[in-house]
């Protein structure tokens, strides 16, 4: 949308208000957005599956969030839910701004792939799809998987 850009970290103010592609305010400002941190934790489990136990704090309290699986092997870089349905990879933060989840990746993931944590500023699920990037869905956090 013509007038809205990305928020330049080193530049804008912190206490900037967010707004969405459409210029509707997200609620909060740069320095909440950039508050969140958590941890990827990866195990492996029968069948070639994986367990994945993440942890984040300083989350949205009440917000809406889904777990992604990048795929930057893929050109354009491709998206799945992380629990490869759709049906476990979303969540709603506490009303501390915590969150735990254990979802089972039906393969093994690699340095080809990365973690996503995408926040839906619509406050719903939704499931195998990521959501309109930048009107209500917004990547928020990423891990790469280490080689």
């Amino acid at each position: 949308m013509a007038g809205i850009r990305a928020a330049l970290i080193d530049q804008d103010p912190k206490t900037a208000a967010l707004v969405n592609a459409k210029g509707e305010a997200l609620g909060f400002n740069l320095s909440d957005w950039l508050a969140p941190k958590g941890t990827v934790t990866i195990t492996p489990s029968a069948g070639g599956k994986v367990e994945i136990l993440v942890q984040f704090s300083y989350l949205r309290p009440g917000g809406h969030y889904g777990l992604f699986e990048n795929h930057f092997d893929q050109k354009p870089v491709g998206f799945n839910p992380l629990d490869g349905t759709g049906k476990t990879n979303d969540f709603v933060a506490g009303a501390d701004g915590t969150a735990k989840l254990m979802v089972t990746a039906p393969q093994k993931l690699t340095h080809d792939n990365a973690v996503l944590l995408v926040y839906h500023s619509d406050k719903i699920a939704h499931g195998e799809q990521r959501g309109d990037i930048g009107v209500n869905a917004h990547h928020q956090l990423i891990a790469r998987i280490p080689q």
